[in-house]
């Protein structure tokens, strides 16, 4: 479980499904939880998406996931409430009082609306990264360059995308060694006040900005002594043809997509 972030050789439908498909699902889930603001809308995707991890097998891999960002959500929904907090909504209140600074009046208001909004906004969020990294666990470097290839993507752009696909993930995971080396040398970053805590991460991030650079170089230097030219024609050994399985897959996307819509116009909340 160490290597969540990469990609997972397993035996199921999502791992079989033609990459272009999968990249598809990707970017229509990005673009939908961009401005779906809708918390009965995000719950009836939420639910769709686990259908997927779960039929897919990728259930506990998305678990851990969920873990590591559980900072990041709890964050957003913790601003969300600072940021509420001094706003006066319509509906129940738990907690409303006046005051002033310097003869300026103040309304500090906790309203049940405030929870609404952040936990809306971190259900997004983690639905944003979760598009991702379904596509990251099922569907290897070599499977996405072909799969953009396939649509007439010149081979230089497919083989950054694919990059990009690769690098994030080993960023993160970098990320996560990093933290665990500094916990281990005694440097508290989870239980600690929020200004100490982001001290630490500024620590962390000097050791992460020196990796990254490394990583970098190292995969330059392997494709200059692999002598890669974008200018060569390539072919591969292996094709890629959609199935019945990526017809259901789409569909299933689509009707998601289409229900997903609707809830949002009939059940939205202004935020």
């Amino acid at each position: 479980m160490g290597d969540f972030l990469q990609y997972v050789e397993l035996n199921s439908y999502l791992h079989r499904l033609d990459p272009r498909t999968k990249f598809v699902f990707f970017i229509i889930m990005s673009v939908l939880t961009s401005f779906v603001k809708s918390g009965v809308a995000l719950l009836f995707l939420f639910v769709v998406f686990l259908a997927i991890w779960l039929s897919g097998r990728i259930g506990k891999y998305m678990l851990v996931l969920l873990n590591k960002v559980k900072v990041l959500l709890l964050f957003i929904f913790l601003l969300w409430l600072v940021l509420g907090a001094f706003t006066v909504n319509e509906g129940p209140t738990i907690y409303r009082a006046a005051f002033s600074i310097f003869g300026n009046p103040y309304v500090f208001s906790l309203d049940w609306f405030d929870f609404y909004k952040g936990a809306v906004y971190s259900l997004r969020i983690f639905l944003m990264i979760s598009a991702f990294y379904t596509v990251i666990l099922t569907t290897n470097f070599s499977q996405i360059i072909l799969g953009l290839q396939s649509w007439k993507v010149p081979y230089a752009v497919a083989f950054g995308v694919g990059l990009v696909f690769q690098i994030i993930p080993m960023i993160v995971q970098e990320f996560a060694t990093i933290m665990e080396a500094q916990k281990s040398r005694g440097l508290e970053v989870d239980k600690c006040s929020a200004l100490a805590k982001m001290k630490n991460y500024v620590i962390v991030s000097l050791p992460l900005l020196f990796r990254v650079l490394s990583k970098g170089h190292s995969i330059s230097l392997a494709m200059h002594y692999y002598k890669l030219n974008f200018k060569v024609k390539r072919t591969s050994y292996k094709m890629i043809k959609a199935t019945y399985s990526d017809a259901f897959f789409a569909s299933v996307t689509a009707i998601a997509t289409v229900v997903t819509i609707i809830l949002q116009v009939n059940y939205y909340i202004q935020i």
